[in-house]
């Protein structure tokens, strides 16, 4: 029989079921491919997401407000420790000498043109006179022989001076030429070298006797020392410690620590624990030398 017999038929129906199973599974294989393409895109592409806005538009502070007041810091240090550059410095200590003073003339001519003019009477009521004058060492701007002279005057003629002990009596001439002793202001290079010839080295600092000149440091007259609270009192103590030498008084030292300093221990150098004393004769009549 040919293919449309019973048996054509079976085989045609077996061939068009075989080719609708062949194409079902086709189908769903199909399917099944493009099921996991779409899973697998689904999972890795970013694409089907918002695009986020560029990161330099983000990173600004001001671009974006902030839902509680903050103080806003281009960089805010991760730690609330501080940073080392940020600590604190000491406050630099401060000296407590006061300020440095500017330095006096160093060193004049050498000579003494200029006397104090006019005199005074004599001071004193008793003893030797002693007649004096005044000079202030030429190239001095900062004192004049007169302004030196009225200093000078009032300490010899004190009652706690060396008038209270009654053997000698002082009375300022006009001239040096028959003084017995010359009282000169002189810068502090003219004392070292008027001194040095008595053997004493006065270090650009000090004053001295040398025969009948008393040679006062323009350092010390201007500055004084800064263990004497008043200038004044310095300068009566170095006028009438130089004036005891040319007497004939020699240095002495503090008697003991709270006692008043005798006028001949070298109080410019120290106190040694005496008090400050400027007078031979602090209570006008009990010698302190």
């Amino acid at each position: 029989m040919g293919k449309d017999g019973p048996n054509g038929s079976a085989v045609r129906r077996w061939e068009i079921c075989t080719l609708s199973r062949v194409k079902i599974r086709v189908g769903a294989l199909l399917l099944t491919t493009a099921a996991l393409i779409a899973a697998c895109s689904s999972r890795g592409a970013p694409a089907a997401q918002p695009t986020p806005a560029p990161a330099s538009q983000s990173a600004t502070p001001s671009a974006i407000p902030s839902p509680e007041p903050v103080v806003e810091s281009p960089s805010p240090s991760p730690s609330p420790s501080p940073s080392p550059s940020r600590s604190p410095k000491p406050s630099p200590k401060r000296s407590s000498p006061a300020p440095k003073q500017p330095d006096v003339l160093l060193e004049g001519e050498g000579t003494f043109s200029q006397t104090a003019p006019g005199g005074t009477s004599v001071a004193g009521t008793a003893g030797v006179l002693k007649q004096y004058c005044v000079q202030v060492e030429d190239g001095i701007t900062t004192f004049t022989p007169a302004s030196f002279a009225s200093v000078v005057d009032v300490i010899l003629a004190d009652e706690r001076s060396w008038i209270a002990s009654q053997r000698w009596m002082f009375q300022r001439v006009s001239t040096c030429d028959a003084a017995d002793l010359r009282v000169r202001l002189t810068t502090p290079n003219t004392t070292d070298r008027l001194c040095a010839s008595a053997g004493v080295d006065t270090q650009n600092q000090y004053s001295c006797r040398n025969g009948d000149n008393l040679f006062i440091n323009l350092r010390r007259w201007t500055y004084g020392v800064p263990h004497f609270s008043s200038l004044t009192v310095y300068r009566h103590m170095v006028i009438n410690h130089e004036a005891g030498h040319y007497l004939g008084f020699s240095h002495v030292k503090c008697p003991g620590s709270g006692q008043l300093a005798p006028v001949m221990q070298t109080q410019t150098i120290a106190l040694n624990g005496c008090q400050v004393n400027a007078f031979p004769y602090p209570d006008k009549s009990n010698y302190v030398g």
